[in-house]
């Protein structure tokens, strides 16, 4: 949106022998409040014509951004956004416990731009359901609740989350135990402990002072998805439901436009519209065949790098897309990178491996060669194929 600054002079500040002195009529009182009042108006009218002015902009081209100086920081880039997401994340939890009977929560922490809670329900949470928490949520924001943090022994917490009966939560306690038998263990209350409204979670922090503090119109619930309880695939499936929280309804509007716009030039649905790539499940998933189009613009742009790396200075090199596992081994990728590596495979009774990256086989290059310090650097560029398994 455009903005009009305004240029305001002095105020003015007479003495009290000059308060009543007549000016052509009028005290100067009198024509104090008439500046003000044509100045105010002014602002408007120039607020105004900046508004029909962005409106006309967008009618001219109906691509532009209509949010465009909206800034949208992470949870990292504001402390207030985090205490929000955060504060959002609980009191989530607590409209959920309050509308399905016999919820167990997990954890909820703060994300990038959101929030998350993971909830161990019965039945599966609908897009009506998400509208139905949303809509308590909203109602004990209302109720302007403190956040009250307290600090227990560890024998306390235990026997309190035994008396709620809330099975998760004593498992993060021995968590916690086990990592630092003297760490402080603290709670969260939303509400005095008397009020009939109270719901409370184990938690380090930091929150907002109220619920109150938290705009219900900045806030949404966005999707639920599965998770198992603590990543691990034999424990528990439970039901994960994302929100996003913001200062402002504009920035939950800025955001959600976002969102669309992205999903709207989604590489996978592009790829498709205009035949450029295809991926097909009976091959494996992932895996990218490129059509004539796709093929046309991949090799304009690979052609373009190559170009300009070797007008900076760069050469060329090409390596294998595997290589014995030892070699892995000496470079540490199969100590600290395994977990993201596809499994090796035999060929002529020798363990093979896919490389996850190139470093590596530059390395071997290197080790081909002699060279002496006046040859470095030496800058060596590859456009290679890795594989990674990023489940």
């Amino acid at each position: 949106m455009g903005s009009v600054q305004m240029q305001q002079g002095p105020h003015l500040a007479p003495r009290r022998s000059m308060a009543h002195m007549p000016l052509g009529g009028k005290n100067i009182f009198q024509l104090r409040a008439a500046a003000e009042v044509a100045e105010t108006a002014q602002g408007e009218s120039s607020s105004r014509s900046g508004q029909q002015q962005q409106q006309q902009q967008q009618q001219q081209d109906p691509n532009a951004n209509p949010y465009a100086g909206v800034v949208l920081p992470t949870s990292d880039e504001s402390e207030e956004l985090l205490r929000i997401r955060h504060s959002c994340a609980h009191i989530m939890a607590m409209a959920v416990q309050r509308l399905f009977k016999g919820a167990q929560v997990t954890i909820g922490p703060w994300i990038d731009r959101g929030f998350y809670y993971d909830f161990d329900i019965k039945e599966p949470l609908s897009d009506k359901d998400l509208k139905r928490i949303k809509k308590e949520m909203a109602k004990i924001m209302r109720m302007d609740l403190p956040f009250i943090r307290e600090e227990v022994s560890a024998d306390e917490a235990e026997a309190r989350i035994n008396a709620a009966g809330e099975p998760y939560k004593l498992e993060i306690l021995q968590s916690i135990r086990e990592r630092d038998p003297s760490a402080a263990i603290t709670i969260y209350h939303i509400g005095e402990q008397d009020h009939p409204s109270h719901w409370w979670d184990l938690c380090a922090g930091p929150h907002v002072p109220s619920t109150g503090a938290i705009n219900p119109d900045a806030v949404e619930l966005e999707s639920v998805a599965g998770a198992y309880w603590r990543g691990d695939e034999s424990r528990q499936m439970l039901q994960r439901v994302y929100g996003t929280a913001w200062q402002e309804p504009r920035q939950l509007a800025a955001y959600q436009h976002l969102k669309a716009e992205a999903a709207r030039r989604d590489h996978r649905k592009l790829g498709q519209e205009l035949n450029l790539f295809s991926i097909q499940e009976s091959a494996g998933g992932g895996l990218v065949f490129w059509h004539p189009p796709g093929a046309i613009v991949r090799h304009t742009i690979e052609t373009f790098w190559k170009d300009l790396h070797l007008a900076r200075g760069y050469e060329l090199v090409y390596s294998p897309h595997i290589a014995k596992v030892d070699l892995w081994k000496t470079s540490g990728h199969f100590d600290f990178y395994r977990e993201n590596m596809y499994d090796q495979m035999q060929v002529e009774e020798e363990e093979y491996q896919l490389k996850p990256m190139n470093c590596p086989f530059h390395i071997a290059v290197y080790k081909a060669g002699y060279y002496s310090y006046r040859d470095l650097p030496l800058r060596w560029a590859e456009l290679g194929t890795v594989y990674r398994w990023d489940a």
